[in-house]
């Protein structure tokens, strides 16, 4: 495989992590709302789209480049990782209910709430991330391709990153609320049998 392959899917991957967050960003996204002459419930709807659009064109790039199995994963692993990628479908499912998924997408309008801190928020600050990083750890265990393991490898960077950004946002806009959820509660793996 050349690396010029595994260059680009990197630099696909991190292009859309990096405009992900940016658009995700106050400044950003009050600018854009303004220029674009967007309500909140439009910049989302136009963020989830581009969102969508360039997932989906990764995605495209990853079917058509070619990719090497690195190793034929045993019966008891293609299990676990089916497991895996399901507990995370499920988590990231339960998490969007909790934060209203219609008004995530922008497909309603979005209602003022305070910090969220029930159902899964209750165990874990980041249960979206600790779906996602189920569901690509599945994915490779199940179909271990040199693609996939690169995409894994960026994104897997990029989270530390993706989560302070977010943490950062978070603290303005809650304050000492915040900063006191987030001694109390870990931020992707749960402490067993302990909620906040």
């Amino acid at each position: 495989m050349s690396w010029k392959t595994y260059l680009w899917v990197a630099m696909l991957w991190t292009i859309y992590l990096i405009l992900h967050s940016a658009l995700a960003s106050g400044t950003v996204k009050e600018k854009a709302r303004n220029s674009l002459g967007l309500g909140s419930r439009g910049y989302r709807l136009f963020y989830s789209v581009v969102s969508s659009v360039g997932i989906l064109y990764i995605f495209y790039e990853m079917l058509i480049l070619p990719s090497q199995i690195l190793f034929s994963p045993p019966g008891w692993m293609k299990y676990t990782s089916m497991v895996m990628a399901s507990w995370g479908v499920i988590i990231l499912v339960v998490s969007f209910r909790h934060l209203s998924g219609l008004a995530f997408l922008g497909l309603k309008s979005e209602e003022k709430t305070g910090l969220v801190t029930e159902g899964l928020h209750g165990y874990m600050r980041h249960p979206i991330y600790t779906g996602t990083i189920l569901i690509l750890v599945g994915m490779f265990l199940y179909h271990p391709t040199d693609l996939i393991l690169v995409s894994d490898l960026i994104i897997f960077i990029y989270l530390p990153f993706g989560i302070m950004w977010e943490e950062q946002k978070l603290i303005e806009e809650f304050g000492n609320s915040y900063l006191e959820y987030k001694k109390q509660v870990p931020s992707l793996i749960p402490r067993p049998f302990w909620k906040r």
